[in-house]
């Protein structure tokens, strides 16, 4: 498992969450929005999430082991 925080950006706290790396991140994010945990806008083109660990922006549709999401990163979601 990996343990990591979600920030969005928005007036919304920050979360922090664990996940199995073979997770797809949009999954995750969609489970989240579902649930009632985060809101996001979902542009025809895309949600944007940038690793401030990386300082880049991730393919949210790769797993997190594809990203390289380790232990500890901030996911920022604009």
């Amino acid at each position: 498992m990996i343990a990591l925080t979600i920030h969005p950006d928005n007036q919304q706290p920050e979360i922090d969450i664990q996940v199995k790396p073979e997770q797809r991140i949009k999954e995750v994010l969609d489970i989240l929005k579902v649930n009632g945990v985060i809101s996001f806008r979902d542009p025809e083109a895309g949600i944007s999430v940038k690793s401030w660990r990386k300082n880049t922006y991730i393919n949210p549709y790769l797993t997190f082991k594809q990203a390289g999401i380790w232990q500890g990163d901030i996911l920022r979601i604009e």
